[in-house]
């Protein structure tokens, strides 16, 4: 079939697109992309939005699949979420030209929803940004638009905290400063986003809050505070994170001390995880052998081979 009779079909309500079709719309020239930005302004919202998921559905299961200008295009949307939708479809895009279109969305987007994505896109640049890999002036932009959103206490509380999440990849006094002054707010939503902060730092300065967050009554904060122990790798955090995998009575927040056991690694984290098989429930035992697998793989790629 041709671009232009697929192109039709994408645009017809009665018909849902084929995987078979859709894969033809990866890499557009710059007139089928103009052909296509101008049936899209055509579609209603509900057409536009099936296409965006399946289209990021699709390249989830083959990474030779690239609709990032299509992305783009539904960054303009009218449509919220058809706008969120498109961020997420973003998700592995490494280009710098995203850099301040980000960071107009996360100043101007009317929509906290799109600020939050926005905010959590700007955090793979950041990270990209603290080891070395942009220039300084795109380090400059990213943190200056994500103190600003993480200090606006007008801002919603959730975009607040996927910034000062984003920030905690970058480094310095500042930052630190930031994410224990949010720490110290009332709300949750705050708490947890200074605490995926203190992980994101890698630093060993937060362990004792993070030891203590583990014990929290609330399952996202003890969640968030087990994958911070893992980020941060420290064998300090092992014991508690066992403790978790085998008593903590939600299932997330097991599964994510189990990982963090695997991330942590060495000998005294592969130990706390036998003792999971063990000790924990039978539903965890893949996840444990996993995590195991991993700490044997770094311990001797070669061995696996």
């Amino acid at each position: 079939m041709s671009f232009e009779s697929d192109l039709a079909d994408l645009g017809d309500p009665n018909k849902r697109p084929a995987a078979t079709q859709l894969v033809n719309f990866s890499e557009l020239d710059d007139i089928e992309l103009s052909r296509f930005g101008e049936a899209w302004t055509e579609m209603d919202g509900s057409r536009r939005y099936l296409i965006i998921t399946d289209l990021t559905e699709l390249a989830g299961d083959n990474v030779d699949l690239n609709f990032d200008a299509i992305y783009k295009i539904a960054l303009r949307d009218e449509e919220p979420e058809l706008r969120s939708a498109a961020l997420k479809g973003l998700n592995e895009y490494e280009g710098r030209d995203l850099i301040p279109v980000l960071v107009d969305v996360l100043r101007n987007d009317p929509d906290a929803d799109v600020r939050r994505e926005a905010a959590v896109t700007l955090g793979r640049y950041a990270l990209a940004a603290e080891l070395g890999q942009l220039p300084p002036d795109d380090l400059a932009m990213i943190r200056e638009a994500l103190f600003e959103s993480a200090e606006d206490l007008e801002e919603d509380e959730i975009v607040r905290g996927r910034a000062i999440e984003a920030l905690g990849a970058i480094s310095g006094e500042e930052t630190e400063n930031l994410i224990e002054s949010i720490y110290e707010e009332d709300n949750m939503w705050l708490k947890i986003g200074a605490v995926d902060a203190m992980g994101r730092s890698c630093n060993p300065m937060w362990i004792p809050l993070i030891l203590r967050e583990m014990e929290n009554v609330v399952p996202e904060m003890r969640h968030a505070a087990a994958f911070a122990a893992g980020e941060i790798g420290e064998d300090d955090a092992v014991e508690a994170l066992k403790r978790m995998a085998v008593m903590d009575p939600d299932r997330e927040v097991q599964l994510a001390a189990v990982h963090s056991l695997g991330e942590i690694g060495g000998a005294q984290a592969k130990v706390a995880l036998k003792a999971v098989l063990f000790e924990g429930e039978e539903s965890l035992e893949e996840a444990v052998q996993e995590a195991i697998s991993e700490i044997e793989f770094n311990e001797d790629p070669l061995g696996s081979i």
